[in-house]
């Protein structure tokens, strides 16, 4: 039994002609007359009893109309009601976030895309790299934000920004009154090969990049490893050692007082951030929308030059008279 072929007899009954409910319905009175003939082979009964200039209907099709009208009704209900609550899911956002950048990457997307956006519910999932990954292909996360690079194939990116990341040193080191903050050379900064370097865990993309400045040097000799940027933050301000930091990382008052940073002339200190999602997943309004402010918070920004570190830092640089404004 199909749910048209019971509208269908709801029409006929209003109608009281195969001919007009076919008009009605904008079928052919052929393929309405094939929707009556199912009904009846189906339930073994007459419904309509055909009389010239129309049809009327026979007590079974009384009760059968009568029957259809309850039950087209409470499918129109359902389909509301399951509306609704897929409207709400799609309304209901899951961003994957890598653990060691969540802190400060999540409240500045937050605030931009919560101010137009106040009815959607996000849900920040924190994890590292690969599970994000593994996750966004299983449907568990609408997409994901992560530092280059992507390892599946199947994810399709998009950049979001791209941060410097520069050399931190206790304010009270040696180095600190031999050079000024700013820029350091290769050569200079050769000079730190026997320096203690804290890192976070070295399977980390964040750990890969920084050895990798390193390693284009020397290797570093004695290492530090732990699992996160704040807790690398406080070592290095409490003279424990060396590190390289993420620009937005600094606190612009700790600056002079606790540590000095230095950006690195001639080498590729970046790491980049982008959005990845599976394009065989149909991508949610709400997701949209948030891809579309986060993007459109670092638009008309050359994502090459140094205007994240030089609003999150105050470094004197050549480029900071065309940088962005701070938090860009």
């Amino acid at each position: 039994m199909l749910l048209k072929d019971l509208y269908y007899m709801t029409q006929i009954a209003g109608c009281g002609s195969l001919s007009r409910a076919a008009r009605q319905l904008g079928i052919t009175q052929s393929a309405l007359s094939h929707a009556v003939s199912r009904l009846e082979r189906e339930f073994s009964v007459p419904l309509l009893a055909r009389q010239t200039g129309g049809v009327t209907l026979t007590p079974a099709g009384q009760a059968m109309v009568a029957e259809a009208q309850t039950i087209l009704f409470h499918c129109r209900t359902m389909k509301e009601t399951l509306a609704g609550y897929a409207q709400a899911d799609r309304r209901n956002l899951k961003i994957g976030i890598t653990t060691l950048h969540e802190k400060y990457v999540i409240p500045m997307l937050v605030k931009h895309y919560s101010a137009s956006y106040p009815q959607t519910s996000i849900t920040f999932v924190s994890a590292h790299s690969d599970e994000l990954e593994e996750k966004v292909l299983a449907g568990a996360l609408d997409f994901c934000i992560m530092p280059l690079p992507v390892r599946s194939p199947r994810l399709t990116i998009r950049k979001l920004f791209s941060e410097e990341i520069l050399l931190a040193l206790p304010a009270s080191h040696p180095f600190a009154g031999q050079f000024p903050p700013g820029e350091l050379t290769v050569r200079e900064l050769a000079l730190l090969e026997n320096e203690t370097f804290i890192i976070t865990r070295k399977n980390g993309k964040f750990a890969r990049v920084c050895l990798d400045i390193c390693g284009s040097l020397f290797p570093p000799v004695n290492l530090i490893e732990i699992n996160s940027l704040d807790t690398l933050y406080a070592l290095i301000a409490k003279n424990t050692g060396v590190g390289f930091i993420p620009a937005t990382l600094v606190r612009p008052e700790d600056l002079g007082r606790k540590i000095v940073c230095y950006r690195l002339k001639d080498l590729q200190a970046r790491q980049t951030f982008v959005i990845a999602r599976d394009p065989e997943r149909e991508l949610t309004a709400a997701a949209a929308e948030f891809i579309g402010v986060a993007c459109g918070l670092f638009a008309g920004q050359p994502q090459t030059d140094e205007s994240l570190a030089a609003g999150a830092v105050s470094i004197p640089s050549p480029d900071t008279q065309n940088a962005a404004e701070p938090g860009v």
